[in-house]
């Protein structure tokens, strides 16, 4: 479940030829001009080929440009913190670190939507698709043909990011439910910062220059 959860984050972690003119200024807007984003989110996965659905919850803050902390806290403790440069997988339970370039593990992410870190003019075909739970809705369908993703469906209610779906090229579908969003408040930067904990295993991707 462990694994389940962060690949589908990072693809969470890595908009607009067919989106209506009056609707893509507005969409624009919301994504591209807030500075910081906080809230809390619930996290199911299912699979067409199992019953099972996979559960979490947890907090969230991102800050433009490419810095965010995703803090799972149920089942299991679970972050995955960005400074812009750096990003830190740490799961607690197997107290194991994991370090990776933030640039190249963002831009491939759907995540790079949310933190600015893709042009949405280039990297998306959106079209609204139709209305559920009260919200507004958009599909976006990625323009690189090497992604592990098929599509995400982002779903706004007065203006805030209020739910996303996301299927994979494996079956799987993530629902997002984020709630308390706050748009541009205050974040100590601290935040996107990480301490790796005394004897935790430690695994460098990062290749040196």
């Amino acid at each position: 479940m462990m694994r389940v959860m962060l690949s589908t984050i990072l693809m969470l972690f890595g908009m607009m030829q067919s989106f209506a003119d009056s609707n893509k200024p507005r969409l624009q807007r919301y994504l591209e001009n807030y500075k910081s984003l906080t809230g809390q989110f619930t996290q199911m996965i299912s699979s067409e080929k199992s019953q099972y659905i996979q559960s979490s919850a947890g907090e969230f803050w991102i800050q433009k440009p490419n810095r965010f902390r995703w803090h799972y806290s149920t089942p299991y403790v679970q972050k995955i913190i960005s400074n812009g440069e750096k990003l830190w997988i740490y799961d607690e339970d197997l107290e194991q670190v994991t370090i990776k370039e933030a640039s190249q593990s963002i831009e491939s992410s759907p995540l790079a939507v949310i933190v600015g870190a893709t042009s949405l003019d280039t990297a998306f075909d959106v079209t609204p698709v139709d209305g559920l739970d009260n919200l507004q809705w958009l599909r976006l369908i990625p323009n690189a043909e090497a992604n592990s993703f098929e599509f995400i469906e982002v779903g706004f209610k007065n203006g805030l990011l209020s739910k996303m779906r996301l299927k994979d090229n494996f079956g799987q579908t993530t629902y997002l439910t984020f709630t308390d969003v706050m748009v541009d408040t205050s974040i100590d930067t601290n935040r996107f910062e990480f301490a790796v904990p005394e004897g935790a295993d430690v695994f460098n991707e990062i290749v040196e220059q």
